[in-house]
This record gives structure tokens, sequence and C-alpha cells, in this order.
């Protein structure tokens, strides 16, 4: 017993040197700065004590160039021609094509953020509220010295070639559409993101109230174990207060709903 409790008293210090250390770092981002649609997301986050983020995007539009200078295509270190993470503009994708020599290529890219936790039962909630938010692609992985990170991430990129060697494949009717298409993605990540913003602090009140209930004997907090969220039980309103609403409307929504019933889920077309 006294070894476990020295092992989780280490782990706690671990976790809290980690997270100053990555916090008080400077930003090795392309950009240098958290970007401003999730500001006040990441900054919440690194408010909590079980929690804290290791990286993040809000979600951009880019254009790469991915050949080099021998011609080869490029996996990383790619030229980028134009990026905005807001809704695009057709005109400046136009012409940053000007500076195009080999294999140039359009991409939507979502919200991605990696959240570093203290326990794996944070981490088993943080996903829950995340999925439920419309980040369905989320997952969490366990490093070899026990550090736990979730990765909240979603599926709807979108990415095609619009140059090769040099000459532009595409008109500019289908680039205009293509900038359409991706607006409209913009538009559903910021929903997404808000509705996690939301969820997240409803999860963090719950907690919170758990706790204070738990010192003062009013009452014990379930714990959700794996099994249970596996198998699509209501425990989720152990996370979250009931005053949150559902706004998921699609007839193919039935299997998320009935186990997410108190989280404010995405709407899907």
């Amino acid at each position: 017993m006294a070894q476990a409790f020295d092992q989780l008293q280490t782990g706690c210090k671990q976790f809290q040197h980690q997270k100053e250390q990555c916090l008080s770092g400077a930003d090795l981002s392309r950009k240098g700065s958290v970007d401003a649609p999730i500001a006040d997301l990441v900054s919440f986050i690194n408010t909590q004590s079980d929690c804290f983020t290791t990286s993040s995007c809000s979600g951009r539009v880019i254009v790469v160039d991915n050949t080099d200078e021998k011609g080869e295509v490029q996996k990383h270190g790619c030229h980028w021609l134009y990026v905005t993470h807001e809704k695009a503009c057709c005109d400046s994708i136009k012409t940053s094509l000007q500076n195009m020599k080999g294999a140039a290529v359009f991409k939507f890219e979502p919200m991605v953020m990696h959240i570093q936790v203290r326990t794996l039962q944070f981490a088993k909630h943080l996903h829950t509220t995340a999925v439920a938010s419309g980040f369905r692609n989320s997952g969490i992985s366990i490093g070899g010295k026990g550090k736990i990170v979730v990765a909240v991430r979603s599926t709807h990129c979108l990415e095609v070639p619009l140059s090769y060697e040099g000459q532009v494949l595409v008109s500019d009717m289908y680039i205009d559409h293509l900038v359409q298409c991706a607006n409209k993605k913009m538009q559903e990540n910021i929903g997404r993101i808000a509705r996690f913003f939301t969820n997240f602090k409803c999860m963090i009140e719950n907690q919170e109230e758990k706790a204070a209930q738990g010192k003062h004997g009013q009452g014990k907090h379930h714990q959700m174990t794996s099994d249970e969220l596996s198998d699509g039980h209501h425990h989720t309103q152990d996370l979250l207060p009931t005053n949150v609403t559902n706004s998921q409307n699609s007839k193919d929504s039935g299997d998320i709903e009935e186990c997410f019933d108190c989280l404010l889920f995405e709407e899907t077309s």
C-alpha cells in the first residue's frame, strides 16, 4: 500500500513538472502562437490541474508545393503557398499558384489537439467528451513511462492535387468549388470546437461537484471502467450535468445518442 502511494505521488510530481516545462517553453510551431479560434479553449484547458495542451491547430486551409528542387515529391518540409485558419479566399489561392513550381496540393485540415492528462480515468472522460462533440477520430495513447495523451481530432479532411510538374491541372471554376467545400468544412469545424469547449467545461464542473460531495460524504463518485465505456451504458451522466441539451437530430445518431444523452452533440446532415 505504501509503495503504491509513493508511485502515485511520484507520478503526480512528474506530471506537474512536465506541465510546467511544456507551458513555460517556447512555441515551436510554424506560426509561433496559439491559433485565435481556439485561444480561449487552450487557455481554459491549461488552467486545469489534471491536463494541459502539448500541441494544437484550430483547423486550416492550405496550399503546399510538394516538389523539391530535384523534382521529387516531399512528405515533410513542403513549401507553403497559402495558409489560413479562417475561411479561405479564392483570389488569394489562385494568386498563390503563381509561385508554384511542382505539385501543388489544396488541403483542408480540421482541428487537432493533443492534451496530456494526469490519470487514465481523466483521459477516458475527456475522450468521451471529444467523441460526443464531433471529434470521432479521437484516441488515447500511453507512453512507456506512463505519459497519457488524448488526441482530439476528426475525419472531415479534404486533399486535392492542383498541379503537376509546374502546370495547373484544374480550372478557376473548380478552385472556386474547392474553396466553397473547404469553407463549409471550416464552418462545421468551428461548431465542433464550440461544442467541445462547452462540453469540456461541463465535464470539469461536474467532476468538481462530485469531488465536493465526496468530501462531505454526500455521495460516491462513480468511475467508469473501460467495459462500461465500450458497453454504452448511461454512465456519462456522472460526468456532465443533465442541463446540457442534445442537438443531435440525424436518424443515424441513435447509438451515440443512447450512450451520451447528456452531452451537447453535433448536428449532422
